[in-house]
């Protein structure tokens, strides 16, 4: 979990003084979006990170000298340069940072403070996407929807899917039991599931469960085939109602002709973004 209030604050108490760099911008293709954070203390980068490698030096250096001058500035990190092709990063963009200096001698840090945690608790309060399964769409999907503001909760049973290094931009991965999902997590009427495991069982076995929560989104992969033969089980096994399946998007995502995993993960990606914007379905 990207606890970052918490590391600026601690930050602020033990050193006195912190930056808080936030992307506000980005532009051409970059490893990091809007939203990004990192904290910078006197000796550098101390939590999070808005890229890495070049932009990440350049990020520093930056913040390091607002530490210097005790003043908040914008600043732009290049990675379209010849510097940062010599260095092999090939994304060709650039990123609009803000370096919000916080330091103990500021007449106003205590209402920034709870300014930033207000911020921070505001984001916890927000839905969270809850993404059973972790293979190839499910690594595909996470970063799509980080991108545009999701927090991402990835659950599964297998061990080698367990590494976060998987899924760039995932709030959390966790360990879960398909068939007791109420032992791992708690979904509630703002949260988003999407149920893409490796097989008709597994996501059969999940839908039932999910179907007990107010979720606002539920989908799952698959053919319609697939989902006309899940939901006579689900009828059958769980007494589930034909009223209560109309709850589920199945095939999951916007019918866009998606095929590879990157291109399921642009359908679905689209469909949570409508319904997260409280558009009517027209599938």
């Amino acid at each position: 979990m990207e606890d970052w209030f918490f590391a600026l604050k601690e930050t602020v108490e033990k050193e006195g003084e912190a930056v808080l760099a936030t992307v506000t911008e980005s532009r051409g293709s970059v490893p990091r979006k809007a939203g990004a954070r990192m904290i910078v203390g006197r000796e550098g980068r101390i939590f999070g990170t808005i890229g890495g490698g070049l932009l990440e030096y350049q990020a520093e250096q930056t913040a390091k000298t607002v530490i210097q001058k005790k003043e908040s500035c914008f600043g732009d990190c290049d990675l379209s340069g010849t510097q940062a092709a010599e260095e092999g990063m090939i994304c060709g963009g650039t990123l609009r940072v803000h370096y919000q200096y916080l330091g103990k001698g500021m007449p106003d840090l205590e209402k920034t403070m709870e300014k930033l945690r207000q911020e921070y608790e505001s984001a916890l309060k927000s839905g969270k996407v809850y993404i059973f399964g972790g293979g190839h769409v499910s690594q595909a999907l996470v970063p799509v929807l980080a991108s545009v503001g999701f927090r991402c909760v990835v659950l599964e049973d297998r061990e080698e899917f367990l590494q976060k290094e998987l899924f760039p931009g995932a709030w959390e991965v966790r360990r879960v039991c398909n068939d007791r999902i109420s032992e791992t997590v708690k979904i509630r009427e703002e949260d988003y599931v999407c149920i893409l495991t490796r097989g008709h069982k597994d996501d059969m076995i999940i839908q039932a469960q999910v179907l007990q929560t107010k979720a606002s989104y539920i989908g799952v992969i698959g053919s319609r085939r697939k989902a006309a033969a899940v939901a006579a089980a689900l009828k059958e096994k769980y007494h589930i109602s034909s009223e209560e399946l109309k709850r589920v998007h199945t095939p999951i995502g916007l019918p866009i002709g998606a095929e590879t995993p990157a291109e399921i993960a642009v359908s679905i990606a689209a469909e949570l973004i409508r319904c997260r914007a409280g558009q009517p379905d027209k599938k």
